[in-house]
């Protein structure tokens, strides 16, 4: 008798139980916390509210997307936080390349046999910030600029001399070659011209420059550059 009456009150219990929570269901459906605890927008299931009005983050119940409205936000704006956790949108920086140049000749250069001659450019297209130095023909990475270059360069000769001609074009940093950015060669009488590109790391206070360094076969043989140019930018930090 006693272990029906048990049964019976266990089942009694989870009937309640269960009719507590089907009947509370629609109440537990949407969650708010902070201020106006009993307002609630209906395309919400959470919602926690600052006491400053409009400042709340809520998730939505069809998409499942957060909304983080804390005053800060805007258009195109990116959720970014202190060292200390704390999360505020701010506008992304604008990318600004601080070094950006194209540098051309101005006349002729000839560079011989065993030669490692720094390429000598005369004008500009245009530098943003000034920062190519037509004097001693190089450029110093700024304050704030360190980061990957991107070099690019063309380049030609005159078709003198009956004799089979070469170059390796070299970016030079601190005086060191860093990396060729193009190599060409041509056949006896013809011209060598050619073309190049390449992506340097460069430190701040770096000196870079640009070298010819002629593939000949005698001192008698040489390369009489008439048309070439060189383009730098920073493209990434």
């Amino acid at each position: 008798m006693k272990t029906k009456q048990l049964i019976y009150k266990t089942m009694g219990a989870v009937m309640i139980a269960a009719a507590m929570l089907l009947g509370s269901s629609s109440a537990f459906a949407q969650v708010k916390i902070g201020s106006n605890p009993t307002s609630i927008n209906a395309a919400n299931n959470l919602e926690v509210e600052a006491s400053t009005a409009g400042r709340k983050t809520s998730i939505d119940k069809t998409t499942g997307k957060v909304t983080i409205a804390d005053g800060s936000q805007g258009v195109d704006k990116v959720l970014t936080s202190d060292a200390n956790g704390v999360a505020t949108w701010v506008s992304p920086p604008v990318q600004d390349s601080p070094v950006m140049f194209s540098v051309y000749n101005i006349g002729n250069q000839v560079s011989g046999y065993l030669a490692i001659d720094k390429v000598n450019f005369g004008g500009k297209y245009f530098d943003k910030n000034v920062n190519f130095d037509l004097t001693n023909d190089n450029f110093t990475i700024p304050a704030n600029a360190a980061g990957i270059y991107e070099f690019t360069t063309t380049y030609a000769s005159l078709n003198t001399g009956n004799y089979v001609k070469g170059v390796y074009v070299g970016i030079y940093v601190n005086n060191v070659l860093s990396r060729y950015i193009s190599v060409a060669n041509s056949p006896a009488g013809a011209g060598v011209g050619g073309s190049g590109a390449t992506l340097i790391p460069l430190n701040v206070g770096d000196v870079v420059d640009m070298r010819w360094i002629p593939s000949l076969g005698s001192a008698s043989e040489s390369l009489t550059f008439f048309s070439y140019n060189l383009n730098v930018a920073l493209i990434s930090r």
